[in-house]
């Protein structure tokens, strides 16, 4: 039996419970909060980000040294930049300035963040980096808002600038807040049997104007203005109707608009400077003609594009074709023209090549030749033609959508996957090249979008579900190798995560009941309520479906 100890043998045991920071610990005092906030910011660089983030809980003087903005731009570059810049191939690491491999206050010399740079703007990185940070774990919140009735016909929506424009006949063209999805910002009403057909929006030559494409059934169109500061939308000019017909895709890159019409007319317009009264008579309101192609053979999904650099104008037109006995394919038509609309030249490019595997094929012929020198049988010549007869990627059925920003083409598919493109074009040359089939998705994909950094956001039919891909750093490494094949994970966007726990620990047999009561009846009425993914930038998603008895919906999915 052990013995009680004696008085003078009791320790004095440090206090259990935790110490104010500004209250004198027992051995020693505070050391921490005696010292300057050059040196806690110095110490504070060396912490993880949870820790960072505790520091922030312990007093205000902590609160506001744990986010400082130059620690989180410090924390941003190591976690986005640096590792992007690592990616490069190293026959494109001797082009790059050796400066971007270390770090730099200056934005503006950050590979691929320049846009980030904001000239007489504080930028707060910590709220960057949590953008980021949930952009790369699928972390947001949900909130859906009734834009239309029935029987009011189907709306065509879009998202630029933190403002979603929604435009129908009987509504007219609306901008909401992207932010308070309740509010409407602009309203204009059209005339009486005007019917739109195309939607488009772009980034202007004046700061805080949004120029907005409408085109309509008969073949006119109307380009408005979005005043952000004022909330007001102007017309700046329209066009008659034409015979045409009706105006399918737009895209525009101020000044000049490329209009795709049903008869596969594909035109060219330079657009008047911001500010010109529609109203007027004189010719500089007006739109200017400036040249006309037939686009034959091509069939839908397609894409719009148009480039504009001091030298030249790229227009370019994707699209889907079909092979006779070899599926669907890709096709990319760029049109070279001058600033005055003069034709400078064209190119094509299709995916056949890259589908077959042309370079993969020609490495595995090789390598058969190689070991098989001495033994040049008809048994071996055989093989190799069966196998450069047989596509690595083959799509018996059109795609459900096609997405184009250069340098990336990405398309969707009924079989539950996305195939992505590389497009290379130089002043020689015309090139699509990269294919790769991108898993994820559990039910058919209805809608694709890709922006020119690289990143997309995909939608399925069944339940909505949203994933995001990162195109970039799988076009940065062999698809062959083990960087790739852990890059091709999606990241499902899991909003409500407690409720969607709460959900996968109901019975089975509820989950059926569900599906059934969900599941549409054919697929009209799939198309009829999953609209799919209408856009996104980089703060939110927003997808369009119809709910119900025609109710038309817009889901806002906010990341910030």
């Amino acid at each position: 039996m052990s013995k009680r100890c004696r008085n003078d043998e009791i320790k004095n045991w440090p206090s259990s419970k935790r110490l104010r920071v500004g209250e004198p610990a027992r051995h020693g005092g505070d050391r921490l909060s005696t010292l300057s906030d050059e040196i806690i910011l110095h110490i504070f660089s060396f912490l993880p980000i949870p820790s960072l983030i505790v520091c922030q809980r312990l007093s205000r003087r902590f609160h506001d040294l744990a986010g400082d903005s130059e620690l989180w731009k410090r924390l941003y570059y190591s976690r986005w930049v640096l590792p992007r810049t690592h990616r490069l191939p190293l026959s494109k690491r001797s082009t790059v300035c050796s400066n971007a491999f270390s770090y730099s206050p200056r934005v503006s010399k950050w590979l691929g963040h320049g846009h980030l740079a904001q000239e007489g703007q504080a930028t707060n990185w910590k709220k960057k980096y949590r953008l980021r940070h949930n952009w790369s774990r699928g972390i947001c919140r949900v909130s859906e808002i009734e834009v239309a009735e029935p029987p009011q016909p189907s709306m065509l929506v879009t998202l630029y600038a933190g403002i979603v424009l929604t435009v129908d006949g009987e509504n007219g063209l609306r901008g909401w807040s992207a932010k308070n999805p309740k509010l409407c910002l602009a309203r204009v009403s059209f005339s009486s049997g005007a019917v739109p057909t195309a939607l488009s929006s772009s980034s202007g030559r004046c700061p805080g104007i949004i120029p907005i494409v409408v085109g309509f059934e008969d073949g006119q169109y109307k380009i408005y203005d979005l005043d952000v500061s004022t909330s007001h939308f102007t017309l700046r000019c329209s066009h008659t109707a034409s015979a045409d017909g009706a105006i399918t895709a737009v895209a525009s890159s101020p000044p000049y608009l490329l209009i795709l019409t049903n008869h596969k007319v594909l035109s060219l317009y330079e657009l008047p400077a911001p500010g010109m009264n529609a109203n007027s008579d004189s010719s500089t309101s007006l739109p200017r003609f400036l040249a006309s192609f037939e686009a034959n053979n091509i069939f839908s999904p397609l894409c719009l594009s148009i480039r504009v650099s001091t030298a030249e104008i790229v227009a370019s037109i994707a699209y889907s074709f079909c092979r006779i006995g070899g599926g669907w394919s890709l096709g990319i038509q760029e049109l070279h023209l001058s600033q005055d609309g003069e034709h400078l030249g064209s190119r094509l490019a299709t995916t056949v090549d890259c589908q077959y595997g042309k370079h993969h094929d020609q490495m595995q012929l090789g390598s058969v030749r190689t070991k098989n020198m001495a033994k040049r049988t008809n048994t071996t010549d055989d093989r190799c033609a069966t196998m450069l007869a047989a596509p690595l990627i083959q799509h018996h059925e059109p795609p459900t959508s096609l997405s184009y920003s250069h340098p990336y083409l990405l398309t969707s598919h009924g079989d539950n996957t996305l195939t992505m493109y590389a497009v290379v074009s130089t002043s020689d040359q015309l090139v699509i090249k990269g294919a790769r089939r991108l898993w994820g998705h559990t039910s058919s994909v209805v809608n694709v979008q890709v922006s020119d950094r690289g990143k997309a956001v995909s939608m399925s039919s069944c339940g909505g579900e949203l994933r995001i891909w990162e195109l970039e750093t799988m076009l940065s490494c062999p698809p062959s190798s083990t960087r790739a094949l852990k890059s091709e994970h999606s990241i499902q966007v899991s909003p409500e995560t407690q409720r969607r726990k709460s959900d996968e620990r109901r019975s089975l047999a509820d989950a059926l009941v569900r599906c059934r009561r969900s599941k549409p009846e054919g697929d009209g009425g799939k198309k009829a309520r999953m609209r799919g993914l209408i856009g996104f930038d980089e703060e939110q998603v927003v997808v369009l479906h119809e709910k119900g008895a025609g109710i038309q919906l817009l889901e806002y999915y906010d990341f910030t």
